[in-house]
């Protein structure tokens, strides 16, 4: 969806492997480790703020703040080692994969050791609301004892029985940067003949949430745009340019944003399966027909087959 932030997402499960919690422990536990500025945030399209996590973070786009309110208050919250309150912050989808009972035991075994925890925001940058669903991109310090670790990350949000909730792994991100949370598993991609999922079509897509499905699985044939990304957190994009009946699957903001191209993504654990193509190949791909909720525009993902097209 976007050539945004997220660069930690890629080699996270990597350095959890390394067991960077434990090396962090360590760190502290000898009084070494360095602090790290942040990075600098992306330029604002929207919004720009910088401040700590729940206090005032600067001037923000009146719609920007309410769902940048949730977010500050669980980080102020995990701060405060209220690991509930933040968790009541999460909606019912991220909830379920985050481990609250492993939380509790390891922010109460830090405070036990006296280290401290926090996360707070360093700065703002993107924020989109669209209807009921928010995207704000920020830079997180996570800090524990003398070792920060800057986090740039996306936070989604959706309107959950009308309050704002954090709705993708935003917090697992930052909470796995010092060990507390492994990002959810993708699992093992499954393909029917027809080249469609078997099982959860958004296996492995980032903040499924956003996405409506329009049909979990079709097939069109277009020619590749010379836009091809490779966005920070890892998924491939391009553009599809359409003919015929296959236009339908564009909609008025495809056409209005985006040149009437549908969007495609592959994600990271398709990569190896299925390739990028080149600017300017006809090419038929397969996947779920979605539309992302926050932008407003018609995709493509993920994108489970992609062979050359007559």
């Amino acid at each position: 969806m976007r050539a945004h932030l997220r660069p930690c997402r890629r080699f996270l499960p990597a350095l959890l492997a390394l067991g960077l919690f434990a090396s962090v422990l360590s760190i502290v536990a000898c009084g070494g480790g360095d602090s790290s500025p942040p990075s600098s945030s992306a330029s604002a399209a929207v919004t720009t703020a910088t401040g700590a996590a729940g206090t005032s973070a600067g001037t923000v786009a009146p719609a920007a703040e309410e769902p940048l309110n949730v977010v500050r208050a669980t980080l102020d919250a995990l701060n405060r080692g209220d690991v509930d309150t933040a968790y009541a912050n999460l909606s019912t989808d991220a909830q379920k994969s985050l481990n609250l009972t492993q939380v509790r035991l390891v922010v109460a075994g830090l405070k036990a050791a006296n280290v401290d925890l926090s996360l707070t925001i360093e700065s703002v940058g993107e924020a989109t609301v669209a209807n009921d669903a928010a995207e704000i991109e920020m830079t997180v310090m996570v800090k524990l004892g003398q070792t920060s670790i800057p986090v740039e990350d996306a936070a989604s949000l959706v309107k959950d029985k009308g309050q704002w909730k954090i709705a993708d792994h935003f917090l697992q991100t930052a909470l796995a940067a010092v060990g507390l949370a492994q990002p959810p598993a993708a699992g093992e991609r499954q393909l029917d003949a027809k080249g469609c999922a078997i099982g959860d079509p958004m296996l492995g897509v980032y903040a499924p949430v956003r996405l409506k499905v329009l049909d979990p699985c079709v097939t069109v044939t277009g020619v590749v745009r010379d836009d091809i990304q490779h966005a920070q957190d890892g998924d491939i994009t391009f553009g599809l340019l359409l003919s015929g009946d296959d236009t339908r699957l564009v909609n008025d903001v495809n056409v209005q944003n985006y040149g009437g191209a549908l969007h495609i993504e592959i994600v990271p654990m398709d990569q190896q399966r299925v390739q990028a193509p080149h600017p300017g190949d006809r090419i038929t791909v397969t996947g779920p027909w979605v539309t992302d909720t926050v932008h407003g525009h018609n995709e493509i993902h993920p994108a489970l087959r992609i062979e050359p097209a007559p």
